[in-house]
């Protein structure tokens, strides 16, 4: 062994030697503790950096999943009750892309993977069924992506097609969903999916679809011909919502004026849900206007000569002869008609002013509306008693209340609109309404209590537990030249009276502060030998200092 290592480890072992018991089981636990911390943070360094592969996963998927990282000896672990995978970070994308490529993840249940492998010698019927089940899975997986949706099953009736019309039968479809704690779909998630189901499958129709929780409670019935139930159901929320919306305001308007939590607001409204279309047509005689106009003048004028023969001649003058159609044929030859007439006709078509109107009423018209306010009265404390006295609003505070109300809410008394105003007592207040000096420090206590227990444990742990520990690490020990210079010293008895103050000449002799370090280790050594005999001396020392 080399020198060097050879006085190390002698020195070691000397060191070893002068510590007392306490000391070296002190000392043993902390060497363990130290070498089993870097034990722990060497394992934790080399352990790799997990990230998340899949979440979310259906048990299916999460089962081929886990059997793919076996297969390619990946490290993995589960979180979430297996529905949660990680993976080490460096193999995050490449296994997702590996998995991705030998198409692992299809969703719960079965969808049209089903099929990918063609078995010979399958009969319609199973083939039919397995049409089913593959579209109500894949129905399943497309509904589950809904963020308030946990789970889905989709139960399909598909009945074979017949030849006749008057025989086929209606397809159907009932939806079962688990949804997720404190989620709820609305009446449009709901239609959606309902339109989701019955534009996915061939012959269904929304009146032959039902949707079911897993707790029982009916989400959506299909509607009738009419549809009467689900105008019923949103006449039924457009009601409430009208109504809340108008309470809250006239909570938030009586606020001010009688306190929070002092007025109570109850509204009933009539809702006119009919649709209704109103035309009209209105004719105002006093307008008119020309539509068109219409003038035919017509002017006729002739002249003929006849001989005796009955021929027409020219007439004197020249010109064209005109025959003359009344001649009889009679009377002496050549004579001469002459005709001559004028018709003028003229029409006039005037249009009256008219209106058409096309009317249609909305619906939810507001036909009625009733509201009941309750206020509280006033409260005046007794004199001699810790005790307060209901004293009721006057009627004419509670008038100025009724007007302010009935403007806000717009009430009408040509529709019948009522409203009442009354003051009933609530309840007296509390005795105080600033906290009491003690409600105050607990308040404060429960804020601070846990940061100052949390630093008052911290704080004894230093004292009480890694002070000594310090302490006792660098406590000076007697060395090998002062236990011998201390050998000479008296033994038992002899040596404690060396320790008091009257008899300690040998002691103030000595010069320096060597001297003086000697004297305390040599007072610490004499009480780990003998404690009996310490304890004794500082009961003495304790009476002369009283």
């Amino acid at each position: 062994m080399p020198p060097f290592f050879k006085q190390s480890f002698e020195k070691l072992i000397q060191y070893w030697s002068n510590r007392t018991a306490a000391q070296r089981i002190l000392l043993g636990g902390l060497a363990a503790s130290t070498v089993a911390a870097f034990l722990v943070m060497i394992y934790f360094l080399n352990q790799p950096e997990m990230r998340v592969l899949y979440t979310r996963l259906a048990p299916e998927d999460a089962a081929r999943v886990v059997e793919q990282l076996k297969a390619s000896k990946t490290p993995y672990e589960l979180r979430d009750n297996g529905a949660t995978i990680m993976v080490p970070a460096e193999s995050v994308y490449e296994q997702r892309l590996k998995i991705a490529g030998e198409g692992l993840m299809h969703g719960q249940g079965v969808g049209f993977e089903l099929f990918d492998q063609l078995k010979v010698g399958q009969t319609d019927f199973v083939q039919r069924i397995n049409y089913t089940r593959a579209l109500q899975g894949e129905l399943a997986r497309t509904i589950t992506e809904f963020p308030q949706v946990e789970k889905a099953r989709v139960h399909l009736v598909l009945p074979q097609k017949s030849l006749f019309i008057e025989e086929q039968k209606q397809a159907s479809a009932s939806v079962v969903l688990t949804l997720k704690r404190g989620q709820k779909l609305d009446a449009k998630q709901l239609q959606g999916i309902v339109n989701l189901v019955s534009m996915a499958v061939e012959g269904l129709t929304p009146e032959h679809i039902t949707i079911t929780d897993t707790t029982g409670q009916s989400l959506y019935q299909p509607q009738g011909d009419s549809g009467l139930a689900g105008m019923s159901n949103s006449q039924f929320e457009f009601k409430n919502t009208y109504e809340s919306n108008l309470e809250n305001r006239i909570e938030q308007l009586l606020t001010p004026i009688v306190g929070p939590g002092r007025s109570i607001v109850k509204a009933n409204v009539d809702l006119d849900f009919s649709q209704r279309t109103i035309r009209k047509e209105l004719y105002d005689p006093n307008v008119t206007v020309v539509r068109s106009e219409q003038k035919n003048e017509e002017t006729t004028s002739g002249t003929a000569a006849v001989d005796a023969s009955g021929q027409t001649v020219t007439p004197r003058g020249g010109g064209a002869a005109v025959p003359n159609n009344n001649f009889q044929g009679s009377g002496y030859s050549g004579t001469e008609s002459t005709q001559k007439s004028s018709r003028q006709n003229s029409t006039t078509n005037f249009e009256i002013n008219k209106e058409e109107q096309n009317v249609v009423t909305p619906v939810g018209d507001l036909k009625r509306q009733s509201i009941a306010v309750i206020v509280d009265g006033t409260y005046v404390k007794d004199k001699d008693k810790e005790t307060y006295t209901f004293v009721p609003r006057k009627a004419e505070e509670l008038e100025r209340i009724k007007q302010v109300v009935a403007r806000a809410a717009g009430l009408d008394p040509s529709r019948g609109d009522e409203i009442q105003v009354s003051s009933f007592e609530f309840g007296a207040p509390d005795g105080s309404d600033q906290p009491s000096l003690v409600q105050t420090m607990l308040e404060y206590a429960q804020r601070l209590g846990k940061p100052f227990l949390n630093g008052l444990l911290l704080f004894l742990f230093l004292i009480l537990v890694v002070r000594p520990v310090v302490l006792a690490l660098i406590r000076p020990r007697v060395t090998e030249e002062e236990i011998e210079t201390l050998e000479r010293l008296p033994e038992g008895e002899a040596r404690l009276a060396l320790a008091e103050p009257e008899e300690s000449e040998g002691l103030g002799m000595l010069e320096g502060g060597k001297e003086l370090e000697l004297a305390k280790n040599l007072a610490l050594q004499l009480f780990e030998e003998n404690m009996e005999q310490s304890m004794t001396l500082l009961k003495a020392w304790l009476k002369q200092e009283a």
